[in-house]
């Protein structure tokens, strides 16, 4: 995974991005909930993170901006006063540049490749049977007797997919085309534990399983994510 960029996020005033006020302060100790306000005149946003608010400013998952643990500990208030006719894109302008100038923030984008799956139908069609009613809960896995896995339920496909998700740790997107609620049986065993020869481990594969018990499969694609990483700042925001 290398670096792309590195850069530093300094004030925007040249290019006329910049909020006409702002205050920018550590929440107060009996704040609780955040809240965000976002109209024409004004953008506030109380009891977030810097982690929150770079994600915003920089159009990317909370989760995908990397950095010191403090940019999700620190609850952080902005409270700014916006120029008119300002646009989407401006706005995000002028939030990069009054985090950069109260955080003293260096970052840099990244990116990386991973595999994901489209969950689809497999030749033969799906083999499942249409259910009365969707689950109210959420799909489990479940283990079963020794290292096998199950999953069952009353699911749409997109559920399904989810809790695919969950056990193979990378994204799962439902492309089965499938718009009913579907009675799942789903028993398999982790591949290792079949190359091991584990006692119970009689189910196959996870991928195999699908195809044989539901006649879904999965096809493997490479995704990109975006990440905004934090090289250095400071977790106090300068005085306004």
């Amino acid at each position: 995974m290398g670096k792309l960029a590195a850069i530093a996020l300094l004030p925007f005033a040249a290019f006329g991005q910049t909020f006409e006020a702002a205050t920018v302060r550590l929440s107060a100790p009996d704040s609780t909930g955040s809240r965000m306000v976002d109209d024409p005149s004004r953008f506030e946003f109380l009891y977030s993170s810097v982690r929150s608010l770079l994600a915003l400013a920089y159009q990317v998952i909370p989760a995908n901006v990397r950095g010191p643990d403090w940019i999700g500990a620190e609850a952080i208030d902005v409270i700014a006063r916006k120029p008119p006719d300002t646009t989407e894109e401006g706005k995000r302008l002028m939030l990069q540049a009054l985090l950069a100038d109260r955080f003293k923030l260096v970052v840099h984008r990244d990116s990386y490749e991973l595999t994901a799956y489209d969950l689809v139908v497999a030749k033969g069609g799906p083999k499942m049977k249409l259910a009365d009613s969707v689950s109210a809960a959420s799909p489990q896995i479940s283990s079963m007797k020794g290292p096998a896995r199950s999953l069952n339920g009353a699911l749409l496909m997109e559920r399904l997919a989810a809790a695919l998700q969950i056990s193979l740790e990378c994204p799962v997107t439902d492309a089965t085309g499938l718009t009913g609620i579907f009675d799942i049986l789903l028993q398999w065993s982790p591949e290792d534990a079949i190359a091991a020869e584990l006692p119970g481990a009689t189910f196959p594969p996870l991928a195999r399983a699908l195809e044989r018990q539901l006649g879904l499969r999965l096809e493997s694609r490479k995704t990109k994510i975006d990440t905004l990483v934090v090289d250095s700042g400071q977790k106090i925001p300068a005085e306004n």
